[in-house]
């Protein structure tokens, strides 16, 4: 009997056959062959088509059948691991909406700093571990206010193993790691966060039904059979994200014990028993796959969006077709430690987490065209990850984690024995190689799950290292060469925020007045848009009276009635009013009615108004109240206004409406 195990990773498909009675890997295969193109239609996205996942997927289960020549019916269980933080939008025909937002898309860093600090830091990281930050739950929001036509499709959000096991067994439904990956779970309740969908606006509905991460969580239908060449039935028994789908393979499941992987992007991940955060959010905490049997076992990961990418864009475009990465790792080992001062950071592939979201780019420094040479340039590059994971790992330290002892596969740049031990050395820390994968991993999770392995340690009995690295014994000079990469890094994230020496203060003072204008700006407009509700209030009034006086009821009753309208009538005086606050909003917004009004002429009253809120900043249930509407109501009122202002996909009313100010 074999267990299959799949990896739905943003470079490849890979599908990984396991020995039920041996635990051993019999065959592996990827598809496609070279990286699956990312999307990047503006400066920070990354997308990527969920069709494609599906067909490189049936494309890797059919080259692995017919290379292992076994029987599908020999196949007993099915486990995903996927790409972590994605966002997949389905309809109710379970048709995909537009291209997922995958993990490295940095589009929503604006959202989730807003949201952190608006529902509250202390909340946030005591019950979410997280600040919303760039994941699920921003990028839907991002959705809801960018591609309102495409939000008001979606019947269900999906992670990409969602899709995936929704396209095997035709089931819809997540697990509760998975919705700690989309900031979606309340760590302290033990619940759904409804904090965060109330602060987004986002309807719980749309959150899939939960399946446990070890369970059976669907059978492969006839149409995935005959896509897959899989057999009808197949149970789908598991399914998590790769960092714990990466853990769990090497045998990372208990408190201490750290996992590492480097592919294109570089992760840390070790496991806690108790919630953990970090106060700056450099780190993120996640429920691991146990973590449901008591609700203490979570993973706190580390995350390096530039990392093996670098590398691997060092390959094709410096090494391009006359070295492989053997070749490269020889030319290496002739350069000395520190690449003789040239030194390279990777940073160039979206908002890195640990740098406060920040996104320096990458750069190289201090190449010198007389003495570098293509194998300093490699160097330099395995150099500047390894330093970036130290960096990080320091993090780590500084919560209590202990990295004495990390696990890595075999399967990415801990190939490379450079990287090995220079990370080794920086630390301090053995380095044991597994041979195994995630797609290994979730085999054997899916193995559980049925009942083919009784537990855990009887499912990972086999792990054992391949490969062990020491630290090398002259770290001063590795940390002769952290100390100058660790300088350059500073210099590139100085330039960036554009401070230095001498402009701190002015800088912090700069800030400083810039709240203070805008509260005042907020508070004084705010004036006059209390006389604009004061009289919407009365004219509500006014109707309801009116109606009241002439209803037959008694003289006296009318007669009242009839005063009080009549003394509305005295305190009411829309047109004034209105005027006011166009008088006001006018000086602190360079004539921006004006402006509007003169583009767009036909635009109502209360439509100016909806764009005077929304510059103003207020949310959706603050315009709500002060139009007098329901929130779908004032949803739908966006969505004409969008309509009217004829603002094109992809671009926020608010960021239509900053071209008038």
């Amino acid at each position: 009997m074999y267990l299959l195990g799949y990896d739905i990773g943003s470079s490849t498909i890979k599908a990984a056959l396991v020995r039920t009675d041996t635990q051993q890997m019999v065959a592996l295969t990827s598809y496609p062959e070279q990286e699956m193109d990312m999307l990047a239609r503006q400066s920070g996205w990354a997308e990527q088509q969920p069709e494609l996942w599906w067909q490189d997927l049936c494309v890797a289960t059919q080259r692995l059948i017919e290379k292992t020549g076994i029987s599908p019916h020999d196949i007993k269980g099915i486990g995903i691991s996927y790409q972590m933080h994605g966002l997949v939008l389905i309809d109710k025909d379970k048709q995909v909406l537009r291209p997922a937002i995958i993990w490295c898309d940095s589009r929503a860093v604006p959202i989730g700093q807003q949201a952190f600090l608006e529902i509250g830091e202390d909340f946030c990281l005591q019950h979410l571990l997280n600040s919303p930050g760039n994941f699920t739950a921003s990028k839907l929001r991002w959705v809801k206010d960018n591609e309102p036509h495409i939000y008001e499709k979606i019947n269900k959000i999906l992670l990409p193993g969602d899709f995936i096991a929704m396209m095997l067994t035709g089931e819809v439904a997540t697990t509760i790691p998975g919705l700690t990956e989309g900031i979606f779970w309340d760590f302290k309740k033990k619940e759904i966060a409804k904090e965060v969908l109330d602060y987004f606006q986002l309807d719980e509905s749309l959150l899939p039904n939960r399946t446990p991460t070890f369970s059976l969580q669907g059978t492969v239908t006839k149409k995935a059979a005959e896509r897959t060449g899989l057999a009808e039935g197949t149970p789908v028994s598991f399914r998590a994200g790769d960092q714990p789908c990466n853990a769990l393979s090497l045998n990372v499941m208990h408190p201490g014990e750290v996992a590492a992987t480097c592919g294109t992007s570089g992760v840390v991940y070790g496991i806690v028993d108790q919630p953990v955060f970090d106060s700056k959010s450099r780190v993120n905490a996640f429920a691991h796959v146990n973590y449901e049997q008591a609700f203490n076992r979570i993973g706190v990961l580390l995350c390096l969006n530039g990392a093996g990418i670098q590398y691997s864009w060092i390959k094709h475009q410096v090494a391009r077709g006359s070295h492989t990465y053997a070749d490269m790792e020889r030319m290496v080992s002739t350069v000395p430690v520190g690449s003789e001062g040239l030194c390279m950071l990777p940073y160039g592939n979206g908002a890195e987490r640990m740098l406060d979201n920040r996104n320096p780019n990458a750069h190289v420094f201090n190449i010198q065209f007389n003495r570098h040479t293509r194998g300093h340039l490699y160097r330099a590059a395995l150099e500047g990850v390894a330093f970036s994971f130290a960096y990080g790992i320091n993090i780590l330290k500084e919560m209590g984690l202990n990295a004495d002892l990390i696990r890595v596969g075999n399967d990415n740049m801990f190939q490379s024995k450079t990287f090995s031990t220079t990370l080794a050395t920086m630390l301090g820390s053995q380095i044991e190689v597994v041979e195994t994968t995630g797609a290994v991993g979730a085999a054997k999770a899916a193995g559980l799950a049925i009942g083919v392995y009784r537990n855990l340690q009887e499912a990972l009995s086999n792990i054992k290292p391949a490969i062990i690295h020491e630290p090398q014994p002259q770290k001063g000079l590795y940390d002769q060469a952290f100390s100058l990469w660790l300088s350059c890094l500073e210099k590139s994230l100085d330039e960036q925020s554009g401070s230095g020496p001498g402009t701190d203060q002015l800088k912090k003072r700069s800030r400083q007045l810039e709240a203070e204008l805008k509260t005042k700006t907020r508070d004084l407009a705010s004036t006059a848009l209390l006389l604009v509700a004061k009289n919407d209030l009365l004219l509500e009034l006014k109707h309801i009276l009116q109606s009241a006086s002439d209803v037959d009821s008694l003289t006296t009753l009318k007669s009242s009635l009839r005063k009080l309208v009549s003394k509305v009538d005295a305190h009411l005086n829309s047109t004034d009013d209105w005027a006011a606050f166009e008088e006001h909003f006018n000086l602190l917004h360079s004539d921006l009615f004006k402006k509007i009004k003169n583009d767009h002429p036909t635009l109502s009253v209360p439509e100016l108004k909806m764009c005077a809120y929304l510059i103003m900043g207020l949310s959706t249930k603050e315009i709500a109240q002060r139009l007098h509407l329901s929130m779908r109501g004032t949803e739908t009122a966006r969505f004409r206004l969008r309509k009217k202002l004829g603002i094109e996909d992809g671009l926020s009313i608010c960021g239509f409406l900053e071209h008038y100010q």
